[in-house]
């Protein structure tokens, strides 16, 4: 993993887009990425924090009121909420907190943390972007949306796009 992270990490050099390795502070921390995301399950922020520094990004899945209330009080950067729905990329022993449940958890983490930018992730497809920036994601994180495309790159794009128009539509 490290040294897949490290060709990665090339392939990025000059083009701005940080490296976030999930789950693995010790990868991230042996391969100079720039960050890592971590789950309730993992190592906690603050002591990820320590290890890693304070340019590292950090940031943390919200899937309940309990990871919520963790998130806002926790030295992380931003937070990334759901299942909101179904996917077909990971088995995920939780149901889907929807696009209600998206927008009662982000507005938790405003509460608290007004400045957390905060993502939806889970079968997330280009029309249902309008609606979850509408509820108050500032991003998505998308997989098999990207890799069922037959160019990849176009719908990356495509993704940024409509994340773009709908931001600008919230302001």
């Amino acid at each position: 993993m490290i040294q897949q992270a490290v060709l990665i990490l090339q392939a990025l050099q000059g083009t701005g887009v940080p490296l976030v390795i999930n789950d693995r502070v010790d990868v991230a921390l042996a391969s100079g990425a720039d960050g890592v995301h971590l789950g309730a399950d993992d190592m906690d922020a603050a002591t990820a924090r320590r290890l890693l520094g304070p340019a590292a990004i950090i940031g943390l899945t919200v899937k309940n009121m309990d990871d919520a209330q963790r998130a806002g009080n926790a030295p992380a950067d931003y937070a990334c909420i759901g299942g909101v729905f179904d996917t077909v990329s990971k088995v995920n022993p939780d149901d889907p907190v929807g696009l209600e449940g998206f927008r009662g958890l982000r507005n938790v983490l405003k509460d608290m943390r007004p400045d957390m930018p905060g993502g939806a992730i889970a079968g997330i497809t280009l029309e249902k972007v309008p609606a979850l920036i509408a509820a108050g994601a500032d991003g998505v994180a998308v997989i098999s949306a990207l890799f069922r495309a037959t160019d990849i790159a176009a719908a990356a794009r495509d993704f940024r796009h409509h994340v773009d128009i709908a931001l600008e539509a919230r302001r």
